[in-house]
């Protein structure tokens, strides 16, 4: 069901309506059976994962606070990790893995040979196991107690706003929205609906429009077109995938919003930042902080000396990277962020502190922005020969095609512009939101409306992260 579509405008309008005639002690159980629905309209048949991934994570927290001695506890968080990680590992990278092995051995000189098996990947996988691993995880730190309620727990990893593709909300965010009475409130319907509304902007009119008629068609045949065409598109994609994902988690946020939840923000402007480690602070957030805590941290972070910290950095990122998708185009992608950043912290280390100067700040931000664009290409490509013959391609290209932008793709350029603007003046002026005069906001979201309504797509694509 996707949230740019009509059938989900119906569904959660539904939802809205029954939700706040229902008595507090029943909300919580409607909630949960509107996500199985919602995920069931995807297909059915992957409902018994969720519920099996809630049943031993929730059972394993309780035995992990409940443990008198350490090693008990460790044993409760490995089988909560082992049935996470088995199930992730089984659908998303099992045949990854046995390819790799095959043509590893073959370039040793051992006959190999392997059968891709036809495994459907369940949509929101990766994103509902780390939800529910990180309850286990804080159980075993010391970070949260468990809760006593399944179906507060149910509800926490399977709820339908987060469910497909996050934000990786932790339970220590959301569990205790649950424990008691949200009254329904006129300023959180209204934050929801704007929310929801740039979300919907910023995925159909931006995130849509730069897709069919710039990067699918160049990224589909990157030898046809010349070089200019291909940086074009390799921007184009820097955009869309911003717009989409974003576009996303602010449909998320305000769907939960107008239920009186509050789920984390996911962006922060990141076509802002002026180094590659402040992009990572801006970019999906939650996954961020979940791959910084939960593995960076661990293996050590910075607290064994530059050297460990670096390699951390690589682990870390390449980690990422997989997460993202099973193929060597998104390991390369993880491990060249994992350059750059390395590459930051070393430089950072041998300058000292930044310079705040305007001359100093601009090339920065030109510099990682460009950086960024170019990790693009492998993340957006079919595969290595596809991203090989891209970057070839942008220095000389054989293709002598060009792409013909339309009207709205400028459009869709500016509005993307306009949005970032935006942020940066909100992050200047964390007041100037509550200073617009009530009239013009509503003139700004009726216009916004008017322009959705004219120029959107027919038919919304689906999401890019419904794939990881």
């Amino acid at each position: 069901m996707n949230f740019a579509s009509t059938q989900y405008l119906l569904f959660i309008s539904a939802v809205f309506f029954l939700y706040w005639h229902l008595p507090r002690k029943d909300q919580n159980v409607f909630l949960l059976a509107a996500s199985y629905l919602f995920y069931a309209c995807w297909d059915r048949r992957f409902l018994g994962l969720i519920l099996l991934v809630t049943l031993v994570d929730y059972l394993c927290g309780a035995r992990i606070y409940r443990a008198v001695s350490p090693a008990r506890k460790k044993q409760w968080l490995l089988l909560s990790l082992a049935v996470n990680l088995g199930i992730l590992g089984f659908f998303k990278y099992f045949n990854f893995f046995a390819e790799t092995l095959v043509a590893l051995a073959r370039a040793a000189g051992w006959p190999a040979s392997f059968s891709t098996l036809n495994l459907l990947l369940p949509i929101g996988i990766s994103f509902y196991l780390f939800r529910s691993m990180s309850y286990s995880l804080d159980i075993y730190r010391g970070d949260l107690r468990p809760t006593d309620s399944l179906i507060e727990y149910a509800l926490f990893v399977s709820f339908f706003p987060h469910l497909a593709a996050g934000p990786i909300t932790r339970a220590k965010e959301f569990l205790f929205q649950l424990e008691k009475k949200t009254p329904f409130r006129w300023e959180d319907l209204e934050a929801g609906l704007a929310r929801f509304l740039l979300g919907f902007l910023n995925k159909v009119l931006i995130a849509d429009t730069l897709a069919l008629y710039i990067v699918d068609p160049v990224f589909a045949a990157p030898g046809k077109y010349t070089s200019a065409t291909l940086w074009f598109a390799m921007v184009g994609y820097t955009l869309q995938i911003y717009a989409d994902f974003s576009g996303y988690s602010s449909m998320a946020i305000g769907s939960a919003r107008i239920l009186g939840l509050r789920l984390p923000e996911n962006f922060n402007s990141p076509y802002l930042a002026a180094n590659i480690s402040e992009f990572w602070r801006r970019w999906h957030m939650t996954m961020s902080r979940f791959f910084r805590d939960y593995i960076y941290i661990s293996l050590g972070g910075n607290r064994k000396g530059r050297g460990r910290a670096l390699l951390n950095v690589a682990v870390t990122t390449v980690a990422s990277g997989l997460w993202h998708g099973a193929a060597m185009t998104f390991v390369l992608w993880g491990a060249l962020h994992g350059v750059y950043i390395m590459l930051y912290q070393l430089w950072h280390g041998w300058r000292g502190r930044a310079e705040s100067a305007f001359y100093a700040v601009v090339p920065a931000w030109l510099f990682t922005q460009a950086a960024v664009c170019l990790s693009r290409i492998l993340f957006r490509a079919a595969d290595l020969g596809t991203a090989s013959l891209f970057f070839n391609g942008l220095l000389k290209s054989p293709g002598t095609e060009r792409v013909e932008a339309p009207l709205l793709v400028w459009m869709a350029i500016f509005f993307f512009v306009v949005d970032h603007v935006a942020g940066w003046m909100a992050e200047r002026d964390s007041g100037l939101k509550r200073r617009i005069p009530v009239p013009l906001q509503a003139i700004v979201y009726a216009a916004t409306i008017v322009v959705l309504f004219h120029a959107r797509i027919e038919n919304a694509a689906p999401f890019i992260y419904f794939k990881f």
